[in-house]
């Protein structure tokens, strides 16, 4: 889809042209016509600001229920859900000019979840053709290498990139919400369980705040809760509720360290929200204007500057899309 001088004209001055015998007493001086005004300075447009919300290149089909990521200079859309309901192994790999096929996953994941450390892509559990997934995968060039499973099988849930480590957050299995929250050292390919979340629940949105690794909303029922938890005090701290409940809604922090998050379902599940706000502090969220094209399920990931959204649903239930939008 698709993205988003002035001009200042001078008056022109007359020349002057002298005729004539010249008889210094009987000549008069000619009268010297006022040059034309030039338009006033305020009159000169400003350049256009750049568009908070923007319209990106779609992808090259629809899908929900995926991950996305940027690493090597390369925005990373990850498995999802077809129309069809099928688990997807694809990954659409966009360089800012154009989507191209990268790397298909050892195998099909929806409800998956994305993150970036040293700049190599991770992916980490999700729901693979209905069956819970604890596979943890990593990028390495034009292959996927597999490391060490989580303790616990999930979808729906929040993998976030912090402090050195990889922190997942949420999510449910076949059964329940999945309360332990998992942390993994890279250093040494262990994964170790952390202290419960607060509120167990699902498609959970998250964003790194400071020394807070958070989950955003989720259901059931939806809801507008934040949890966070600090890494420094090993503790959970309760950051400000959402202005809206929602579930299925994408998340991320903007390189000033601003929070965002957008779209995901209503409380009741029923319709798609076109929440977009903004959390600037610690102390209370900002509503902004509607979501340019509303969804849920989907990530954000930074990339160039903006947040990234890419496919997700337009309805409730399977109502995938390939719009891609953009945030900042």
């Amino acid at each position: 889809m698709s993205r988003f001088r002035a001009v200042a004209i001078l008056g022109l001055i007359p020349l002057l042209s002298c005729a004539g015998p010249q008889h210094a007493s009987a000549t008069p001086t000619p009268s010297v016509p006022a040059p034309s005004p030039s338009p006033s300075l305020s009159a000169v447009p400003s350049p256009s600001p750049i568009p908070t919300q923007r319209v990106e290149t779609s992808l090259p089909v629809a899908l929900e229920e995926s991950a996305a990521a940027v690493a090597g200079g390369n925005l990373f859309v990850i498995g999802g859900l077809d129309a069809a309901g099928n688990s997807l192994r694809t990954v659409w790999v966009f360089d800012g000019k154009a989507w191209r096929a990268g790397p298909r996953l050892p195998l099909g994941l929806d409800h998956t979840s994305a993150a970036t450390f040293n700049d190599h892509v991770y992916i980490a559990g999700g729901h693979s053709f209905g069956t819970d997934s604890g596979r943890v995968f990593r990028l390495d060039g034009a292959s996927w290498t597999e490391l060490p499973r989580m303790h616990h099988p999930r979808g729906g849930h929040t993998l976030l990139s912090a402090n050195s480590r990889l922190y997942v957050i949420g999510g449910n299995n076949a059964v329940v919400n999945v309360g332990p929250t998992e942390v993994y050292d890279p250093s040494s390919g262990v994964w170790s369980d952390l202290v419960s979340l607060p509120s167990p629940r699902n498609h959970v949105s998250g964003f790194v705040f400071g020394a807070n690794v958070c989950a955003a909303g989720g259901r059931s029922p939806a809801t507008a809760r934040v949890d966070c938890f600090n890494f420094e005090s090993s503790a959970w701290v309760r950051f400000p509720d959402l202005p809206r409940a929602t579930s299925g809604a994408g998340a991320a922090t903007l390189d000033n360290g601003t929070a965002l998050i957008l779209g995901g379902e209503n409380a009741q599940e029923t319709t798609i929200s076109d929440q977009f706000a903004r959390l600037p502090n610690p102390s209370s969220w900002a509503a902004a204007e509607a979501m340019l094209i509303p969804r849920h399920g989907f990530e954000l990931a930074v990339f160039e500057g903006r947040a990234w959204a890419c496919g997700g649903g337009a309805l409730p239930g399977l109502h995938p899309v390939a719009a891609c939008t953009s945030v900042a």
